[in-house]
């Protein structure tokens, strides 16, 4: 299906104001046609003695008065006609791209996390904020003036027929040569329109790389780099903007000189007409008044057709992303169950990211319901690669894993998530009140829940020295806050969800000692009950582990408790001899 089709059906649940806009169409066409006839009246038959085909009382003053105030109504019609034509259609373009953006976005939604990983946020974000865009350009910008151009052309080219049939075969031999331009023209504007957009998309990832890692770029003095970095990038986007521009005011300077070819041709013909007395003075006007307004429907739509060639660029890029299918999906018949039990079990999974070695090979373990996990080992061995398969971010290569008995792929993912609840790495935090990030997965729970959340997590000792305390706005990304107030807030999110499972991926690598002893007796109360995996690089938080996980190199190399694996000369014990404290000697003199 053609991208213009595809466009086209986002007009289907707006039909009822669709035809609106064409009856619209219509009438604003009938009103143009009869705008130049009060100016024949006034040339033929008040200036001269052809009947006016009409009696007015007065004579011929009276005849002039009333073209007068024909000519001053058509134009006042023809104005209010614009406004409220352009009101609906610009109301139906918009409604196609709430549409469009609402797909979009839930398309993007549904998409596993592998597949944001091979593309860049900013070029995401721009696909749904503008190339959005392009359903209500093809609709506001090309199909309704395509659809006024072609009606207002027709009728006045019936007009045009009755008057003078040479004149009008005259105007209409130059429509080919119009048509062919646009169709070798259009062709190469697609081109450059879909250019600049991928290059505007690069300058603003680079932009944004910038921006977002500033304390990095100042800390290491590289702000020559990054600038340099991000004017190559603008300049590259505005190259493309400019070979854009500079060849469409080629293509519109090749469009008007066709047309004024045709205008010449017809005005020359005419004159000799009138000087034949084959046109009266009146007709004349009105033929050339058609003329200034007929050649501007075929502009209109040559213009139209530049318009959506370029719109068609951006439709492409969004149609790419909704004909993108998630390797994550719900299987058909995929089961709700109404409580989970929490027993987790991992049969010789395996995972490799696409075009990419497997990062997890042959791990499989159990966790009964209520255990506390906790998964260790070197950084980058497949430790938060693991728990990604829990709530199914990625499905695995290999093997499968299971939940009460069940494969979580035979499960809705809407009703897994939500027994899971996640405390990342690194936290994230809505530009919202400390309030509403903390009850962000569960927004109905009571003050009371809330507040035992709050608690758990040691929010409550430092929202109350806040200005607003819980109502304080976090700023973008947190910035108002700590690295380890983050923390804490979404540790109390995550216990707020009162989740079945929970997994924590190294919940106090922000906290100091004495907090991380405060926060974690809070997870630990928290955790009773529920199935919970702990990702630790510490190993001080995983004393208490029921069973403990060694990852290495994507394999599960040992398992057990803490004190057993301590002392069994494997990997776990260096890790844990890894992390003893040194204490060096006291400042003295040399014995």
């Amino acid at each position: 299906m053609s991208v213009v089709r595809r466009v086209a059906g986002y007009l289907r649940p707006h039909r009822g104001r669709f035809a609106v806009a064409l009856a619209l169409v219509a009438l604003h066409a009938a009103l143009e046609v009869a705008r130049p006839w009060p100016l024949k009246i006034v040339v033929d038959s008040v200036l001269g003695d052809a009947p006016a085909g009409v009696t007015i009382p007065g004579g011929k003053p009276g005849l002039l008065a009333a073209a007068c105030v024909a000519l001053l109504m058509l134009a006042v019609g023809i104005a209010v006609l614009g406004v409220v034509q352009n009101r609906v259609t610009i109301g139906v373009g918009q409604r196609m791209v709430a549409d469009l953006r609402s797909e979009l976005v839930q398309h993007l939604q549904g998409m596993s996390l592998g597949f944001f990983g091979r593309r860049p946020s900013t070029d995401l974000v721009y696909r749904v904020a503008f190339d959005t865009f392009a359903a209500q350009s093809m609709a506001m910008n090309g199909l309704f003036p395509f659809v006024t151009a072609v009606v207002l052309l027709a009728a006045m080219t019936a007009v045009m027929l009755r008057m003078n049939a040479v004149l009008a075969a005259i105007f209409l031999g130059v429509a080919p040569l119009l048509f062919v331009a646009i169709r070798l023209l259009g062709r190469r504007i697609t081109g450059l329109a879909t250019e600049l957009r991928e290059t505007e998309s690069r300058f603003l990832s680079e932009t944004q790389r910038g921006v977002g890692a500033i304390a990095v770029v100042q800390a290491f003095t590289a702000e020559r780099r990054e600038r340099d970095r991000v004017l190559a990038a603008s300049s590259r986007a505005l190259d493309a903007a400019n070979r854009l521009y500079v060849f469409e005011t080629g293509y519109s300077g090749v469009i008007n000189v066709l047309i004024a070819c045709g205008t010449a041709a017809v005005l020359y013909a005419g004159g000799l007409f009138g000087l034949d007395g084959r046109l009266t003075a009146g007709d004349l006007v009105v033929f050339v008044t058609y003329l200034t307004s007929l050649y501007a429907p075929i502009n209109s739509i040559a213009q139209t057709m530049g318009l959506v060639q370029n719109s068609t660029a951006g439709a492409r890029r969004v149609f790419e992303i909704l004909d993108s299918e998630t390797d994550v999906k719900d299987r058909p018949g995929a089961a709700e169950p109404a409580r989970y039990e929490g027993r987790v079990v991992f049969e010789d999974v395996g995972f490799a990211y696409p075009g990419g070695n497997f990062a997890l090979r042959a791990v499989g373990f159990t966790a009964e319901p209520g255990m506390l996990v906790a998964v260790v080992g070197p950084t980058g061995a497949g430790k938060s690669t693991l728990m990604s398969l829990l709530p199914r971010f990625h499905d695995p290569t290999e093997g499968r894993v299971l939940l009460d008995g069940v494969d979580l792929r035979d499960l809705r993912l809407r009703s897994l998530r939500g027994a899971i609840g996640i405390v990342p790495q690194q936290p994230l935090l809505f530009p919202a009140t400390l309030e509403e990030n903390v009850r962000y997965g569960r927004p109905e729970a009571s003050d009371d829940e809330l507040r035992r959340a709050l608690d758990l997590a040691g929010v409550s000792s430092f929202a109350a020295e806040l200005p607003q305390g819980l109502a304080t706005p976090v700023g973008p990304e947190g910035q108002a806050l700590s690295q380890g107030q983050m923390q804490r807030i979404t540790i109390a999110r995550a216990l707020l969800k009162d989740p079945r499972i929970l997994i924590l991926d190294e919940p106090t690598s922000a906290l100091d000692a004495e907090t991380e002893r405060f926060v974690m007796s809070g997870i630990e109360a928290a955790m009773k009950g529920r199935t919970t995996f702990v990702i630790a690089h510490r190993l001080s938080t995983i004393r208490r582990a029921d069973l403990l996980l060694v990852i290495e190199a994507g394999r599960l190399v040992e398992a057990g408790r803490f004190d057993e694996l301590r002392g069994a000369g494997g990997t776990f014990q260096r890790l844990h001899e890894a992390q003893q404290i040194y204490v060096p000697a006291p400042e003295g003199p040399t014995p």
